[in-house]
């Protein structure tokens, strides 16, 4: 085939009232300039995806194959890849490339028939139709959080040259239990000679549920800084391990910059996040987010987290999210989890060694591809 790419449909490929031929045309120019492998028409999942145009995002991973176009560079790729017998077409191509991209609105999605010939969960429900659903709205709100702070950028002034960060000191509350002298005599090492940190050891709350105990434990730092008038604090935990990449310039220009965006709450490094929409250099947005063990949070969230009712169900990192929109991801990070090999909040942790550095990885990785697409695609 001497073309230079071709469109492959499954017969279950609807187009919705969104596509035209010339919207089509533009998509498919505008992805070949930037050295696209594939284009969907439409995805039911997505993992990690920029925004790269008015109508084209880069993803990293996908689902839903039913319209796809694929280019001449590629062919080979594809047909030199060996495909087992659990392997799924889209799977296997997100393996393949880095150069994948998708058309929103969507201009395909698949029709319901009652079954399907390769995926036999979907078989008798209108699980497909959800799907395109629920990821058609998810990347509207992508679109949605890029123009807002982009709107936002254009009016806000940048003040943070202004700052002396020489006579910074910001209150830094570090959570632990007097039992564990280990975690204790680590996390003082961890600040030790670090002057823009005003240390505060919190004696954590005692409580036969783990994460109740930490929840109660935030409380009380909550409470300490609006009696201290703090502006803006750290919480710590006492597993929390500075990066390579800390320095105190980095942190604190990026904890000013994220108060002028409206920042509630900014975590240093997170085990696992959900969606994440580069707002700066080095800080993204995210609808979710885990691991409190390095957050700051700002004067104006202090009250909403005395005022959240909560029960013997809370989790920490899941109710911060849960309580705002607002939040942001430093990256790269400034903090991990050191491991104790036993953890006081997640007992999971302690059935299954490594978890925590697996998933902070994981995360670090996600990320990292997301920068290079981000840096790539704003040349």
């Amino acid at each position: 085939m001497n073309r230079d790419y071709f469109i492959l449909c499954e017969d279950d490929h609807q187009f919705t009232e969104h596509y035209n031929y010339e919207l089509l045309t533009q998509c498919i120019k505008e992805a070949k300039n930037n050295n696209a492998d594939i284009i969907c028409g439409g995805v039911s999942w997505f993992e990690d995806a920029i925004q790269i145009s008015e109508r084209l995002f880069w993803t990293k991973k996908f689902s839903g194959t039913q319209f796809i176009i694929i280019f001449r560079k590629f062919y080979q790729k594809i047909l030199d890849a060996n495909f087992e017998e659990y392997d799924a077409a889209d799977y296997r191509i997100c393996s393949l490339s880095n150069n994948i991209y998708f058309i929103h609105p969507f201009i395909s999605v698949q029709k319901e028939f009652g079954y399907s010939d390769a995926t036999t969960r979907n078989d008798g429900t209108n699980r497909v139709e959800e799907l395109f659903a629920t990821t058609e709205s998810n990347v509207s709100a992508l679109k949605e959080v890029k123009r807002f702070y982009k709107e936002l950028e254009s009016n806000t002034v940048k003040n943070h040259a202004l700052f002396d960060f020489d006579t910074i000191s910001i209150p830094a509350y570090i959570i632990n239990l007097p039992e564990r002298t280990e975690r204790r005599e680590h996390i003082i090492n961890q600040f030790k000679g670090k002057k823009e940190f005003d240390v505060t050891i919190v004696h954590a709350v005692k409580h036969e549920i783990g994460a109740v105990g930490l929840w109660k434990s935030i409380r009380n730092v909550i409470q300490l800084a609006i009696d201290n008038e703090d502006d803006v604090i750290i919480i710590c935990e006492d597993d929390h391990e500075f990066t390579e990449d800390y320095s105190k310039g980095f942190l604190l220009k990026n904890i000013i910059e994220a108060h002028e965006q409206g920042c509630n709450y900014l975590t240093g490094g997170t085990g696992k996040f959900d969606f994440a929409v580069p707002v700066a250099e080095n800080r993204y947005w995210t609808n979710h987010c885990l691991s409190t063990q390095f957050i700051v949070l700002y004067r104006k969230f202090f009250q909403k987290i005395l005022d959240e009712p909560y029960d013997d169900t809370i989790i920490a990192d899941i109710k911060l999210s849960e309580m705002t929109s607002h939040k942001m991801i430093l990256f790269p990070f400034v903090s991990l989890q050191h491991d104790f090999g036993y953890s006081d909040i997640t007992s999971i942790h302690n059935e299954q060694k490594g978890l925590v550095q697996s998933m902070f990885a994981v995360s670090q990785k996600r990320l990292a591809v997301i920068q290079q697409s981000v840096l790539r695609h704003c040349k």
